[in-house]
C-alpha cells in the first residue's frame, strides 16, 4: 500500500512539472515590473525576476515572452495553460482570470503636467472635456471606456509611448501607477517634478497578480501558487523588493 501511495505520488509530481514546462509565459512591457533590457534584448523587471524564480523552483523551461496587450488579449487569453503577468485584479477582471497569487500592489493616479494648470479635474465625472492617454484594450481602457470616455481616450500600443506623449503635450490627462510612473520617467530620460496628481481612480486600486487564462487545470493553477508562496517566504525576493525599490 505505501509503495502505491509513493508511486501515485511520484506520477502526480512528475505530470505536475510536465504541465508546468508545456506552458505559455506572456507580459505586457510595464516597467520596473516588466520590460525588455536594450542592452540584453531580454525580458527584465521585478515582476519578471519573481516570475522566473517560480518557474525555476518547478523545473520549467518556459520562455517569458513580452508582447503588447492587444496580441495578447487576441492570442493568448482564449487558449488554457497560459500564464499572464501582471494582471491587475479588481472588480473589472475577476472573472477573467485563474488567479495564482499577488506579485505586486497598484493604484492608478490621474495627472497633469503642472504646466498645464488649466486643466481641472477631481473625479471621473469632470474627465469629460479632457484627452486621456491610455494604452490599448488594457485595464483603464476598459474602465473608463464604460464610464462614456470612450471619445476622449488617446490610445497608445504601450505605456512607454503613451507615457513620452503625456510629456510631449498630447492629451491632457495620464491615469497611471506612480510607480511605474516614477520608473519610466527615470528610464526614459524624463522629468518626473514635471507632473502633479490631480486624484485616484480608486475604482481600479488592487494589485498586480501572476494568474492563468481560462481552462487551466485546478492542479496546475495550485502548484504555481504554491511555489509562488515560498518565492515570496525567501531572501531573494525581499532582495529584489529592495533592488526595484518596491
Amino acid at each position: 500500500m505505501a509503495i502505491k501511495i509513493l508511486i501515485c505520488f511520484g506520477l502526480a509530481l512528475l505530470s505536475g512539472r510536465l504541465w508546468a514546462s508545456e506552458i505559455g509565459v506572456y507580459a505586457p512591457e510595464e516597467a520596473p515590473y516588466q520590460f525588455l533590457d536594450s542592452s540584453s534584448g531580454q525580458a527584465a523587471g521585478f515582476a519578471v525576476e519573481v516570475v522566473q524564480l517560480v518557474l525555476n523552483e518547478l523545473g520549467s523551461k518556459a520562455a517569458i515572452k513580452l508582447r503588447p496587450w492587444p496580441r495578447i488579449e487576441c492570442c493568448v487569453l482564449a487558449q488554457p495553460n497560459n500564464l499572464i503577468f501582471t494582471v491587475y485584479r479588481n472588480q473589472e477582471t475577476e472573472l477573467d482570470y485563474r488567479w495564482v497569487g499577488p506579485l505586486v500592489p497598484f493604484k492608478i493616479i490621474v495627472y497633469r503636467l503642472k504646466s498645464r494648470q488649466a486643466v481641472q479635474a477631481n473625479s471621473v465625472s469632470e474627465l469629460g472635456k479632457y484627452r486621456i492617454g491610455v494604452t490599448a484594450q488594457g485595464g483603464r481602457f476598459r474602465y473608463l471606456s464604460k464610464q462614456g470616455l470612450a471619445a476622449n481616450l488617446d490610445i497608445a500600443n504601450n505605456d512607454e509611448s503613451n507615457i513620452r506623449k503625456f510629456f510631449h503635450g498630447r492629451f491632457d490627462l495620464l491615469p497611471e501607477d506612480p510607480t511605474m510612473l516614477l520608473y519610466s520617467t527615470q528610464r526614459f530620460g524624463l522629468d518626473f517634478s514635471q507632473v502633479e496628481k490631480l486624484f485616484e481612480l480608486t475604482d481600479l486600486a488592487g494589485e498586480g497578480y501572476l494568474a492563468f487564462t481560462l481552462g487551466t487545470e485546478d492542479a496546475l493553477v495550485s502548484q504555481f501558487t504554491r511555489a509562488l508562496e515560498k518565492v515570496k517566504s525567501g531572501s531573494t525576493y525581499r532582495d529584489l523588493l529592495l533592488k526595484y525599490g518596491l
